[in-house]
């Protein structure tokens, strides 16, 4: 009969401690992303009230609903958007889903955008120093010798979305970013828009309807507004040109202050676990930090 060595025996105890310890600290780690998912969602931004909608009826065209007055007033006020052409600012973004794509612009990148029309120059877009200028649905790059190296009459057309990781060119990363900063810049604009129906679901929530003459993540989308401050918590919307069936929450964790303007410059785009309900804490899908901001 041969029987167990006690080196046998204590090489034996040594695996089970390890597969003890690997199992309790995976554990531990599902209860701490667990915790810290339970605290983004109620105690952060991204906590927003999901309470079932009072209205359905769209506000007048040209008519501001409680909710987008408080907000016009909290970005400045409608006066002052009335009268405001361009935004200029520098910022940088990252995030996962520049990796899973390919592509990005370089950090501390300049982007301007026209208020009243979807218009936004990217400078630069790459390390060559060239121009990313989306106009519209058109999108080029622009040498600086102000050659124009690659152009797209309609991005729609070329859309790289087959799925989150399909990888982009340089043309559908200035379309991706030109409308979504265009987007993201001109909101309180965008409420005395009469081309966008809005809605007002309930106090502190509208939504939008886009249409389909205007590049935006999706023709609905909605938004959340601090029910005090008037300024915006987050914006949910599905972004098509990334991934079709992508649930996006673009919360915003910071603001800024120009010239007496706020601005959002802190924004972190979360993976929804379903429309318009919780997010993930982690991976960011992308990162906005906007260094600087003006009002023009």
């Amino acid at each position: 009969m041969i029987g167990t060595t006690v080196p046998d025996r204590r090489r034996g105890s040594r695996l089970v401690r390890a597969v003890a310890a690997i199992l309790v600290l995976l554990l531990a780690m599902l209860v701490s992303y667990a915790l810290w998912t339970v605290y983004e969602n109620t105690l952060t931004a991204a906590a927003v009230d999901q309470g079932a909608s009072k209205n359905t009826k769209p506000s007048a065209r040209g008519a501001l609903s409680p909710t987008a007055v408080r907000a016009v007033k909290a970005y400045g006020g409608e006066a002052v958007w009335r009268d405001a052409t361009t935004v200029e600012s520098t910022v940088t973004v990252g995030g996962l889903l520049f990796q899973l794509k390919g592509a990005s612009i370089p950090p501390h990148a300049k982007i301007t955008v026209d208020v009243r029309r979807p218009h936004t120059v990217i400078d630069p877009v790459d390390d060559s120093g060239d121009t990313g200028v989306l106009d519209g649905f058109s999108v080029m790059i622009v040498a600086p010798s102000g050659k124009v190296l690659e152009q797209r009459a309609d991005a729609r057309e070329h859309l790289q979305n087959a799925s989150i990781s399909t990888k982009w060119d340089r043309l559908n990363l200035v379309y991706f970013l030109g409308y979504a900063f265009w987007g993201y810049y001109t909101l309180p604009y965008q409420l005395l828009r009469s081309d966008i129906e809005w809605t007002e679901l309930h106090d502190g929530l509208l939504q939008a309807d886009y249409g389909t003459n205007l590049p935006v993540h999706s023709r609905i989308q909605r938004f959340w507004f601090d029910k005090n401050s008037g300024l915006l918590r987050r914006n949910d919307y599905t972004p098509v040109a990334a991934a079709r069936d992508a649930r996006a929450a673009n919360v915003v964790f910071e603001h800024g202050v120009s010239n007496g303007i706020p601005y959002t410059s802190k924004r972190r785009v979360k993976i929804s676990l379903g429309q318009y309900g919780w997010v993930l804490p982690f991976p960011d899908f992308i990162t906005i930090d906007v260094e600087r901001w003006q009002l023009g």
